[in-house]
């Protein structure tokens, strides 16, 4: 792929990521429990609750019902914003690579080329 083939998928991919207006950084889980009351197990939930790591410490707020679709799409958002990022990188790692002079790029060989499909597997 030529370099601005590469560029303009970069320039894509910026484009799609300024479109995102709303996000949220974490994950929805449901939880159900197990409660036993007057000797019958009954279960209570499902209940969702958005975690996330913030601060070196797992933070977790329960999400109602009516709250839980757009909360949903946003934290969506948020991951198609990070395979943006990775995206991103990996574009602008491979113009970079190009554009290095052949001494360079012999001696960091393992590091642009890609892997052949018996070392795939290994």
């Amino acid at each position: 792929m030529t370099v601005p083939t590469l560029q303009q998928q970069r320039a894509q991919i910026l484009k799609e990521m300024a479109s995102i207006d709303h996000m949220i950084r974490g994950h929805i889980s449901t939880q159900t429990y197990r409660v036993k009351r007057h000797g019958q197990v009954i279960l209570q939930g499902p209940y969702h609750v958005l975690q996330r790591h913030q601060d070196g410490r797992n933070q977790c707020q329960r999400i109602r019902d009516q709250e839980l679709d757009l909360i949903s799409s946003q934290v969506l958002a948020y991951k198609r914003y990070m395979e943006l990022v990775e995206r991103f990188a990996a574009l602008t790692e491979q113009i970079s690579w190009k554009e290095q002079p052949e001494t360079v790029k012999k001696k960091f060989h393992r590091f642009w080329q890609p892997i052949s499909p018996k070392r795939r597997g290994s």
